[in-house]
């Protein structure tokens, strides 16, 4: 008896039905798959491509055959071949370029000669040497049910055992979006094994069991002394006399084989077709691929299918003819393919593809042609939407992984600002070159190696001044209070940032104000924090001024921890922040909530201040992460700001590496539990204030921490005789020798 799917059950009914003296044993007799007995492998069939039949229907034979009427009825039109117009021609193989798909097209580096990158756009198809792309049939294969697309990759294997090329596939995509039923596809593939009948076996006139030993053959590849015996045979090609069409025939032994998933028997059967579909999706869907002659489709599909193993494709995959398959051309843009090939041609397309799949703005890029003399970090920053960025940049990985890590870099340990003609310290990191020297808050650097500093410093000035190395200048002193320069002499070291520079509790009439200077969201800041928080804590103060007119930010899990510490019971629970990401990121924006932490990276419990509001110091270098502080703890205490405007950026990044460069592309902007988060033009101060340089950094005197003492005991912004005397530093025309300190990342 046969099933709903028409296999054989029963043992004893299949005795009957096929009117033998004595029954097949049971083991082989209960299934189809038992009937069809010790299947070794479905390889061994000659392959031929769809694409070419139809081709060769038309072409190669005239159409004028009278034996080929009914296969060209139920086929219908063959596929035409794309317009020369609409054809990209390549000069090399395939496996020498690398193509990504990116949202405006295609690019195609050469990764192994000296003709860079190109991007395509508007084209159907690329022409290499060796093969022709479809650049159509990704997007056209996701118009179908993948169950209803992977039933034709069926078809393919089951009557040539081969792989579909990129444009027989479509073809068959389009005659079933046009209505044509997986049976009618199935009577056509046999159809069009008929017109080669010389190569396939198939033939006009072949009787039903002559087409059921071919079967066995061509798809379980039992033949010779292997063969179906007279009985299966004659049992099969009565259900083909019954009125059967031969492709329902194929189907039903296709449909059968995924049904023994769990048969311990035969369950290498489901596994191997299904490992035949992903090769076959591969080499048609996620490459595009169609080989340049009916000989090679013939050959080489039925080679790359022979070589799929029950358990591994990977046989298979290393023939199909290119470098790298980690990434499909069908889907969503991607540039894994281009990661680590590290010429310029290849690095800039990276990059290219990097910001069309990450940039919160990657819709407004405008494409710039790559170029082999273009120094990759220019051709990025060429592709940057200048009119809403003016922070993502490229640097050294090593450099910046060092500095987020430990805080280390060379250097000579100051920070620089200018303040018109003079190029002032803002401060000194304890223990570094620029300590040893002498040099001190507010004093002016006026001349390196015998050269004016009175003008931004040009290349080499620069250098000097910023070294990557270590090196040794000659600086020309001008120190606070002094009116003759000092000359001395600094070799440039490795330097460890402090991340909390000072601290200190401040005893007023109205309780005890805890004071800070942090400067670093680094991941050796965690500790010192909660160190000082701690302290902090013991002393009992009562408010809390925090020094951040420095901090470029760093770290979010660090801003997160530290705005958890100074609300303690008020945050907890509450959320920090809502990341939201571009449109090609939908789950990441879902999942971008972050709630305040209540532990460390340690798992231990962080210290809680309890604080109802904080005096945060600002500058135009508080910026990304540091605002992040702002902006979430805004919602759950009193904020009150001193200072000037902050520097504008409610973005982030994650860091992603590539040929030693660390790339920082904006990701992701972020909103606070209120929805809050367009602070585009920075957070404007209670207390405008300008920076006092002739005052060392927790000195009661100095102009932003005085202004904050005297809010916090009169509630109000004081007006303080001789405040902010000095002019607002201006940056205009200097570099930031260190932009990874100005940025918000995600770990």
């Amino acid at each position: 008896m046969l099933d709903s799917s028409g296999f054989l059950r029963d043992t004893k009914k299949v005795c009957s039905a096929i009117r033998l003296g004595s029954c097949i044993p049971s083991g082989e007799a209960v299934t189809f798959w038992g009937l069809l007995m010790r299947v070794q492998s479905l390889s061994g069939l000659l392959s031929i491509s769809l694409l070419v039949v139809a081709s060769v229907l038309v072409s190669g034979c005239g159409g004028q055959k009278a034996d080929r009427e009914t296969e060209l009825q139920v086929l219908g039109a063959p596929p035409a071949a794309p317009l020369p117009s609409a054809i990209y021609s390549i000069a090399g193989p395939r496996q020498n370029y690398v193509v990504s798909k990116i949202s405006v097209g295609y690019l195609v580096t050469d990764v192994v000669g000296a003709q860079g990158s190109t991007t395509i756009k508007g084209m159907q198809a690329l022409q290499f040497n060796d093969v022709r792309v479809n650049l159509l049939i990704g997007d056209l294969a996701q118009s179908m049910a993948v169950n209803d697309l992977n039933r034709i990759i069926d078809l393919y294997i089951a009557f040539f055992n081969r792989v579909p090329d990129a444009d027989g596939l479509a073809y068959w995509i389009e005659r079933s979006k046009s209505g044509a039923g997986i049976d009618q596809i199935a009577d056509s593939f046999y159809d069009a094994a008929l017109f080669y009948s010389g190569q396939t076996g198939y033939a006009k006139g072949q009787s039903n069991q002559e087409f059921v030993k071919l079967i066995y053959k061509n798809v379980l590849g039992r033949s010779g002394t292997n063969a179906p015996s007279d009985a299966e045979t004659q049992y099969w090609s009565a259900q083909l006399d019954s009125g059967v069409r031969r492709g329902t025939l194929v189907q039903t032994m296709l449909n059968s084989a995924r049904s023994f998933y769990a048969d311990p028997t035969w369950n290498w059967v489901p596994r191997l077709l299904d490992n035949k579909v992903k090769v076959g999706r591969i080499f048609a869907i996620e490459q595009g691929l169609n080989y340049l002659s009916p000989q090679e489709s013939i050959l080489r599909t039925m080679a790359i299918a022979s070589a799929v193993e029950q358990n591994s494709t990977l046989q298979a995959e290393r023939l199909i003819p290119v470098s790298n398959l980690s990434t499909s051309l069908a889907g969503e843009p991607n540039y894994d393919n281009l990661k680590s090939v590290c010429k310029p041609a290849a690095e800039q397309s990276w990059a290219r593809a990097h910001l069309d799949d990450v940039y919160l703005w990657y819709k407004e890029i405008v494409d710039v042609p790559v170029s082999t003399t273009t120094p990759v970090e220019s051709h990025f920053a060429s592709l940057l939407v200048k009119t809403k960025d003016r922070f993502s940049f490229v640097t050294s990985q090593a450099e910046v992984d060092g500095y987020f890590d430990t805080g280390a870099g060379i250097g000579y340990g100051y920070s620089l600002l200018r303040q018109g003609t003079r190029l002032r310290v803002l401060y000194v990191q304890p223990g570094s070159p620029a300590e040893l020297a002498g040099l001190q808050r507010g004093a002016s650097i006026a001349q390196i190696d015998g050269t004016s500093l009175a003008q931004p410093a040009n290349d080499i000035q620069y250098a000097a001044l910023y070294p990557s190395t270590v090196q040794t200048h000659t600086f020309d002193i001008l120190d606070p209070g002094k009116d003759v320069t000092r000359r001395v002499l600094m070799t440039s070291s490795k330097i460890t940032q402090v991340p909390v520079l000072t601290s200190k509790v401040i005893a007023t009439a109205k309780g005890k104000i805890g004071y800070m200077v942090f400067n670093e969201h680094i991941r050796t800041a965690e500790q010192a924090l909660i160190d000082v928080v701690n302290n902090f804590k013991q002393e009992q103060i009562t408010d809390l001024v925090l020094d951040m007119r420095y901090n470029g930010g760093g770290y979010l899990y660090i801003a997160n921890e530290l705005g958890a510490m100074i609300g303690g019971s008020k945050t907890s629970g509450q959320l920090f922040e809502q990341l939201q990401y571009n449109d090609k990121h939908i789950r990441e924006s879902a999942l971008g909530m972050t709630w305040f932490y209540g532990y460390d990276t340690l798992a231990r419990t962080l210290p809680w201040l309890n604080l109802n509001r904080v005096f945060i110091l600002t500058g135009s270098r508080t910026c990304s992460a540091s605002e992040s502080v702002i902006n979430s703890l805004s919602p759950f205490l009193q904020v009150i700001l001193i200072g000037e405007n902050t520097c504008g950026k409610p973005y982030g990044f994650l860091q992603t590496n590539n040929c030693s460069k660390a790339y920082f592309a904006i990701r992701f902007s972020g909103t606070n539990a209120l929805g809050q988060g367009d602070y585009v033009n920075g957070f404007a101060p209670q207390c405008s204030v300008a920076d006092d340089l002739e005052h060392n950094l927790g000195d009661v005197s100095e102009s932003r921490l005085a202004a904050a003492l005297k809010y916090s005991e009169t509630g109000v912004c004081p007006v303080i005789q001789g405040m902010g005397l000095a002019a607002p530093p201006q940056a205009t025309g200097e570099r930031d020798p260190y932009p990874w300190r100005s940025i918000r990342i995600l770990q």
